[in-house]
């Protein structure tokens, strides 16, 4: 519940931000000429990206979470999230995980416990371009069965 309370709050302050810059995209049109135009178009384009870069977190957001309530390991002597101790090591499931991948396991669920191996390990590129590639993957899966 803390969590989407905090996505909401960000949302509100994005969604503030984007009010202020199209008052102020609303005020240089309003003062005409090619400055004027030009400035609003360049705030315009701002706003358009803020609201582009948010809708894809959230998207991303809300994927991640769809599998992380999806995801059970299957790889002998993976653990769920409920069932690993505190002082598990994170090297020790990275390694494991990156074995797996890398001997041709393609499923969503390698490339999941990949990304949360990573986000262990605080590598948050890496942990995102697998989580990315297993979103892929089961939304692949997914179109195979129905």
């Amino acid at each position: 519940m803390r969590r989407i309370l905090s996505v909401l709050v960000l949302l509100v302050l994005t969604a503030i931000y984007c009010w202020g810059l199209g008052w102020i995209a609303w005020g240089f049109s309003r003062a005409g000429g090619a400055v004027g135009w030009g400035l609003a178009a360049g705030v315009v384009i701002l706003l358009a990206l803020t609201v582009w870069v948010t809708w894809r977190e959230v998207l991303f957001g809300l994927a991640a979470a769809r599998l992380n309530r999806l995801y059970a390991p299957t790889a002998p002597g993976a653990l769920s999230a409920d069932e690993a101790p505190m002082d598990l090591d994170p090297r020790a499931e990275f390694e494991a995980a990156r074995t797996a991948v890398q001997d041709g396991d393609d499923s969503w669920q390698a490339h999941f416990r990949l990304g949360c191996a990573y986000d262990a390990l605080r590598d948050r590129k890496h942990a995102r371009e697998q989580i990315r590639l297993a979103i892929a993957a089961e939304r692949e899966q997914e179109n195979d069965r129905g």
